[in-house]
């Protein structure tokens, strides 16, 4: 703050301590009006003070710091986050079907449509899709699959999705 910021807040800070003095001598009519009055006059002197240091605040141009642009850091922590959205969803549909029906099918169901694609078969074509695939792990991607009357049934085994992945990648490799 400048010099006559200073010297106004001290001034003002010097007509509230006047004022209250003299309201003390003069004998108020009640103690209490008087905590009352100076706990306005202070309030007032916080506000015109805050207000005094923001206006120099802002005529001295802060925050002077640039906003930053994204980096590769938070691309990777982006990826990173998906990473552990997907592991969780996993450790979900381990717990009950529901949960693997509500979070890990909706990962499963593309990646196998768009490597199933790359063969020319639809996922919804049951007979060529589980012949690829082997009819277990087809069972965990059928497009035409109710959600589980249990929902709290155990869910599906890791092992299971495992080898639905494989699967997948073998699709890959064997072009």
């Amino acid at each position: 703050m400048t010099r006559a910021l200073w010297a106004g807040v001290l001034t003002l800070a010097a007509i509230v301590a006047v004022a209250l003095a003299i309201a003390l001598a003069v004998g108020a009519p009640h103690p209490a009006t008087v905590e009352r009055a100076a706990a306005g006059a202070f309030g007032l002197l916080g506000l015109g003070a805050g207000s005094i240091a923001l206006s120099a605040a802002v005529d001295a141009g802060l925050p002077a710091r640039r906003r930053q642009r994204r980096n590769d850091d938070d691309l990777l922590d982006a990826g990173a986050s998906r990473l552990l959205d997907v592991e969780r969803s996993l450790r979900l549909g381990t717990t009950t079907a529901g949960d693997f029906h509500a979070h890990v099918r909706p990962i499963l169901l593309p990646l196998a449509k768009a490597r199933l694609a790359r063969k020319g078969i639809a996922l919804a074509d049951h007979e060529r899709a589980a012949e690829l695939l082997g009819v277990e792990n087809y069972a965990l991607v059928d497009p035409q699959a109710a959600p589980p009357a249990d929902r709290f049934a155990p869910g599906v085994r890791l092992d299971q999705v495992r080898s639905l992945i494989d699967r997948l990648e073998a699709l890959e490799d064997r072009r």
